[in-house]
Protein backbone atom coordinates (compact mmCIF):
# COMPACT_ATOMS: atom_id res chain seq x y z
CA UNK A 1 0.00 0.00 0.00
CA UNK A 2 1.65 3.92 -1.12
CA UNK A 3 1.77 5.73 2.30
CA UNK A 4 0.33 9.19 1.92
CA UNK A 5 3.70 10.60 2.01
CA UNK A 6 5.08 8.68 -1.14
CA UNK A 7 1.34 9.95 -3.00
CA UNK A 8 2.00 13.47 -2.17
CA UNK A 9 4.95 13.31 -3.95
CA UNK A 10 4.10 11.82 -7.13
CA UNK A 11 4.11 15.02 -8.37
CA UNK A 12 6.39 18.11 -7.91
CA UNK A 13 7.44 21.06 -9.58
CA UNK A 14 10.67 20.19 -11.62
CA UNK A 15 13.47 22.86 -12.42
CA UNK A 16 12.19 22.93 -16.22
CA UNK A 17 8.78 23.69 -15.04
CA UNK A 18 10.30 26.23 -12.70
CA UNK A 19 11.53 28.03 -15.35
CA UNK A 20 8.14 28.05 -17.61
CA UNK A 21 6.06 29.12 -14.95
CA UNK A 22 8.89 31.93 -14.01
CA UNK A 23 8.52 32.98 -17.86
CA UNK A 24 4.88 32.98 -17.45
CA UNK A 25 5.10 35.04 -14.41
CA UNK A 26 6.76 37.65 -16.19
CA UNK A 27 4.40 37.99 -19.65
CA UNK A 28 1.68 38.39 -16.52
CA UNK A 29 2.72 41.20 -15.17
CA UNK A 30 3.84 42.49 -18.91
CA UNK A 31 0.13 42.01 -19.74
CA UNK A 32 -2.44 42.16 -17.12
CA UNK A 33 -3.34 45.44 -14.63
CA UNK A 34 -1.66 44.73 -11.42
CA UNK A 35 -3.90 45.83 -8.68
CA UNK A 36 -2.22 45.14 -5.12
CA UNK A 37 1.12 43.65 -5.90
CA UNK A 38 4.44 45.64 -8.02
CA UNK A 39 5.70 44.48 -11.39
CA UNK A 40 8.61 42.05 -10.90
CA UNK A 41 6.89 40.73 -7.97
CA UNK A 42 4.69 37.66 -8.82
CA UNK A 43 7.68 36.17 -11.24
CA UNK A 44 10.25 36.73 -7.46
CA UNK A 45 7.38 35.16 -6.05
CA UNK A 46 7.70 31.92 -8.00
CA UNK A 47 11.30 32.39 -7.73
CA UNK A 48 11.41 32.14 -4.34
CA UNK A 49 8.69 29.40 -3.55
CA UNK A 50 11.50 27.27 -5.75
CA UNK A 51 14.82 28.08 -4.22
CA UNK A 52 13.45 28.75 -0.93
CA UNK A 53 11.62 25.51 -0.48
CA UNK A 54 9.26 28.06 1.79
CA UNK A 55 5.47 27.45 2.09
CA UNK A 56 3.80 30.19 0.93
CA UNK A 57 2.72 31.62 4.07
CA UNK A 58 6.04 31.71 5.10
CA UNK A 59 6.60 34.33 2.35
CA UNK A 60 4.13 36.46 1.77
CA UNK A 61 2.77 35.98 5.51
CA UNK A 62 -0.54 35.17 7.28
CA UNK A 63 -3.21 36.46 9.68
CA UNK A 64 -4.34 35.83 13.12
CA UNK A 65 -6.32 32.77 12.92
CA UNK A 66 -7.90 30.04 15.41
CA UNK A 67 -7.01 26.37 14.62
CA UNK A 68 -7.97 23.34 15.94
CA UNK A 69 -6.48 19.97 16.17
CA UNK A 70 -8.29 16.78 17.48
CA UNK A 71 -5.35 14.30 18.70
CA UNK A 72 -7.19 11.10 18.96
CA UNK A 73 -4.96 8.15 19.18
CA UNK A 74 -4.37 6.50 16.03
CA UNK A 75 -5.63 9.48 13.77
CA UNK A 76 -3.05 11.41 12.55
CA UNK A 77 -4.33 14.68 13.77
CA UNK A 78 -7.00 14.47 10.96
CA UNK A 79 -10.34 15.19 12.08
CA UNK A 80 -12.34 13.88 9.35
CA UNK A 81 -11.04 10.47 10.58
CA UNK A 82 -12.23 10.68 14.24
CA UNK A 83 -15.47 9.62 15.04
CA UNK A 84 -16.51 12.33 17.06
CA UNK A 85 -15.95 14.95 13.78
CA UNK A 86 -16.83 12.87 11.05
CA UNK A 87 -20.73 12.56 12.43
CA UNK A 88 -20.49 16.39 12.11
CA UNK A 89 -18.00 17.40 9.48
CA UNK A 90 -17.54 20.37 11.21
CA UNK A 91 -14.11 22.42 11.21
CA UNK A 92 -15.05 24.46 14.18
CA UNK A 93 -17.53 22.15 16.27
CA UNK A 94 -16.73 18.51 18.10
CA UNK A 95 -20.14 16.73 19.56
CA UNK A 96 -17.84 16.61 22.27
CA UNK A 97 -16.61 19.96 23.67
CA UNK A 98 -14.98 18.12 26.88
CA UNK A 99 -12.81 15.66 24.90
CA UNK A 100 -9.25 15.78 26.23
CA UNK A 101 -8.26 15.05 22.87
CA UNK A 102 -9.56 18.60 21.37
CA UNK A 103 -6.79 21.46 21.07
CA UNK A 104 -7.44 24.65 19.91
CA UNK A 105 -4.76 27.04 19.36
CA UNK A 106 -4.17 30.56 17.97
CA UNK A 107 -1.77 30.99 15.02
CA UNK A 108 -0.36 34.74 15.85
CA UNK A 109 -0.17 37.22 12.64
CA UNK A 110 3.28 37.09 10.93
CA UNK A 111 4.42 39.04 8.11
CA UNK A 112 6.38 37.09 5.65
CA UNK A 113 9.72 38.37 4.46
CA UNK A 114 10.51 42.56 5.04
CA UNK A 115 13.95 43.59 4.04
CA UNK A 116 15.35 43.43 7.31
CA UNK A 117 15.17 39.68 7.60
CA UNK A 118 17.64 39.34 4.69
CA UNK A 119 21.35 39.37 5.37
CA UNK A 120 22.86 40.37 1.99
CA UNK A 121 26.57 39.23 3.32
CA UNK A 122 25.67 35.87 4.14
CA UNK A 123 23.23 35.04 1.56
CA UNK A 124 20.61 34.23 4.39
CA UNK A 125 16.84 34.92 5.25
CA UNK A 126 14.47 35.03 8.26
CA UNK A 127 11.94 32.95 7.62
CA UNK A 128 9.10 32.41 10.56
CA UNK A 129 7.23 29.24 10.62
CA UNK A 130 3.30 28.16 10.17
CA UNK A 131 2.56 27.05 13.20
CA UNK A 132 3.81 29.85 15.88
CA UNK A 133 2.32 29.01 19.20
CA UNK A 134 4.00 31.06 21.64
CA UNK A 135 4.05 34.89 22.39
CA UNK A 136 7.62 36.08 20.13
CA UNK A 137 7.64 34.68 16.56
CA UNK A 138 10.76 32.56 16.06
CA UNK A 139 12.37 32.27 12.49
CA UNK A 140 14.53 29.98 11.28
CA UNK A 141 17.51 30.95 8.63
CA UNK A 142 17.69 29.57 5.21
CA UNK A 143 20.44 30.11 2.39
CA UNK A 144 19.37 31.56 -0.59
CA UNK A 145 21.31 31.77 -4.17
CA UNK A 146 23.48 34.78 -5.75
CA UNK A 147 20.57 35.20 -8.60
CA UNK A 148 17.62 35.55 -6.39
CA UNK A 149 19.60 37.85 -4.08
CA UNK A 150 20.43 39.65 -7.05
CA UNK A 151 16.61 40.34 -8.16
CA UNK A 152 15.79 41.25 -4.46
CA UNK A 153 18.32 43.81 -4.58
CA UNK A 154 16.74 45.52 -7.70
CA UNK A 155 13.18 44.95 -6.47
CA UNK A 156 13.85 46.82 -3.19
CA UNK A 157 15.90 49.81 -4.85
CA UNK A 158 13.38 49.97 -7.83
CA UNK A 159 10.61 50.64 -5.14
CA UNK A 160 12.70 52.66 -2.28
CA UNK A 161 11.66 49.63 -0.16
CA UNK A 162 11.81 50.46 3.93
CA UNK A 163 13.49 47.76 6.48
CA UNK A 164 9.97 46.63 7.85
CA UNK A 165 8.72 46.45 3.92
CA UNK A 166 7.64 43.02 2.67
CA UNK A 167 9.41 42.13 -0.34
CA UNK A 168 6.03 40.28 -1.59
CA UNK A 169 3.30 42.72 -1.30
CA UNK A 170 0.73 39.86 -1.66
CA UNK A 171 -1.35 38.27 0.86
CA UNK A 172 -1.69 34.60 1.29
CA UNK A 173 -5.33 34.06 -0.58
CA UNK A 174 -3.94 36.11 -2.98
CA UNK A 175 -0.80 34.60 -3.91
CA UNK A 176 -2.99 31.42 -4.25
CA UNK A 177 -5.19 32.42 -6.52
CA UNK A 178 -2.46 33.84 -8.45
CA UNK A 179 -1.04 30.59 -8.61
CA UNK A 180 -4.16 29.20 -9.75
CA UNK A 181 -4.36 31.55 -12.79
CA UNK A 182 -0.84 30.94 -13.37
CA UNK A 183 -0.83 26.84 -13.50
CA UNK A 184 -4.15 27.48 -16.19
CA UNK A 185 -2.29 29.08 -18.30
CA UNK A 186 1.06 26.97 -18.31
CA UNK A 187 -1.64 23.45 -18.30
CA UNK A 188 -0.24 21.86 -15.54
CA UNK A 189 -3.36 21.31 -13.47
CA UNK A 190 -1.32 19.86 -10.38
CA UNK A 191 0.91 22.86 -9.58
CA UNK A 192 0.24 24.47 -5.56
CA UNK A 193 2.35 25.94 -3.70
CA UNK A 194 3.56 22.99 -2.04
CA UNK A 195 4.70 21.61 -5.08
CA UNK A 196 7.66 23.92 -5.31
CA UNK A 197 8.46 22.94 -1.80
CA UNK A 198 8.61 19.34 -2.92
CA UNK A 199 10.57 19.94 -5.95
CA UNK A 200 13.10 22.35 -3.89
CA UNK A 201 13.52 19.63 -1.52
CA UNK A 202 14.08 16.99 -4.67
CA UNK A 203 16.40 19.40 -6.29
CA UNK A 204 18.62 19.61 -3.32
CA UNK A 205 18.82 15.86 -2.59
CA UNK A 206 19.33 14.99 -5.86
CA UNK A 207 22.46 17.76 -6.43
CA UNK A 208 24.22 16.07 -3.31
CA UNK A 209 22.42 18.32 -0.26
CA UNK A 210 23.12 16.35 2.89
CA UNK A 211 19.98 15.47 5.03
CA UNK A 212 20.78 17.71 7.74
CA UNK A 213 21.37 20.61 5.76
CA UNK A 214 17.96 20.15 3.99
CA UNK A 215 16.49 19.59 7.10
CA UNK A 216 17.30 23.08 8.53
CA UNK A 217 16.45 24.76 5.02
CA UNK A 218 12.53 23.17 5.13
CA UNK A 219 12.42 23.72 8.87
CA UNK A 220 11.49 20.01 10.01
CA UNK A 221 11.39 19.38 13.46
CA UNK A 222 11.67 15.54 12.52
CA UNK A 223 14.76 13.90 10.22
CA UNK A 224 12.38 11.32 9.23
CA UNK A 225 10.26 13.72 7.43
CA UNK A 226 13.04 14.88 5.11
CA UNK A 227 14.23 11.48 4.52
CA UNK A 228 11.00 10.89 2.58
CA UNK A 229 12.88 12.90 0.10
CA UNK A 230 15.79 10.22 -0.23
CA UNK A 231 13.87 7.92 -2.89
CA UNK A 232 15.19 10.46 -5.26
CA UNK A 233 19.03 10.50 -4.45
CA UNK A 234 18.83 7.74 -7.75
CA UNK A 235 22.55 8.37 -8.49
CA UNK A 236 23.87 8.09 -4.44
CA UNK A 237 22.08 4.94 -4.27
CA UNK A 238 23.69 3.72 -6.81
CA UNK A 239 26.89 4.51 -6.11
CA UNK A 240 26.22 2.90 -2.52
CA UNK A 241 24.92 0.02 -3.82
CA UNK A 242 27.77 -0.60 -6.46
CA UNK A 243 30.64 -0.17 -3.90
CA UNK A 244 28.55 -3.53 -2.23
CA UNK A 245 27.40 -5.63 -5.69
CA UNK A 246 28.99 -3.90 -8.12
CA UNK A 247 31.46 -5.79 -10.74
CA UNK A 248 34.44 -7.05 -9.39
CA UNK A 249 37.59 -5.83 -10.77
CA UNK A 250 39.68 -8.07 -13.54
CA UNK A 251 42.82 -7.17 -12.17
CA UNK A 252 45.37 -7.75 -9.24
CA UNK A 253 47.91 -4.49 -8.72
CA UNK A 254 51.39 -6.33 -7.93
CA UNK A 255 54.58 -4.53 -6.70
CA UNK A 256 58.14 -6.28 -7.54
CA UNK A 257 60.03 -6.91 -4.16
CA UNK A 258 63.34 -6.01 -5.90
CA UNK A 259 62.88 -2.79 -7.93
CA UNK A 260 59.66 -1.33 -6.50
CA UNK A 261 57.83 -1.40 -9.74
CA UNK A 262 54.06 -1.34 -9.69
CA UNK A 263 52.60 -3.66 -12.28
CA UNK A 264 48.81 -4.78 -13.06
CA UNK A 265 48.30 -8.43 -13.52
CA UNK A 266 45.10 -9.57 -15.28
CA UNK A 267 43.55 -12.60 -14.83
CA UNK A 268 44.96 -14.40 -17.61
CA UNK A 269 48.67 -13.90 -16.20
CA UNK A 270 49.48 -11.19 -18.29
CA UNK A 271 51.21 -8.10 -18.08
CA UNK A 272 49.75 -5.38 -18.94
CA UNK A 273 52.11 -3.67 -20.96
CA UNK A 274 50.67 0.18 -21.01
CA UNK A 275 50.88 -0.20 -16.60
CA UNK A 276 54.49 -1.50 -16.88
CA UNK A 277 55.68 1.40 -19.33
CA UNK A 278 54.25 4.00 -17.24
CA UNK A 279 55.96 2.56 -14.02
CA UNK A 280 59.11 2.68 -15.33
CA UNK A 281 59.08 6.16 -17.25
CA UNK A 282 59.20 9.23 -15.37
CA UNK A 283 56.12 11.46 -15.79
Amino acid sequence: MVSDAMKNLSTYVKYEDFLKLEQTAKDYENSAVLKRARKGEYSLFIRLLFFTGARIAEIVGTPKRPYTQCLFPGFNKRKGRCPKWSAIKDDKICIDSKCPYLVTYVQKEHHGIRVKDIVFKDRIIAIYGKNVKSCELKPRTIVIDSDTLNLIQEHIKRYSLKVNDKIINLNENGAKLFIEKLREKVGLSWVSAHKFRHGHAIYCIQHGMDLRTLQQQLGHEDLGTTAIYLQFAVDDRKKAYDKVFGTKPDHIKVQCPKCGLAFRLKKNQEIDVEDRIKAILPS
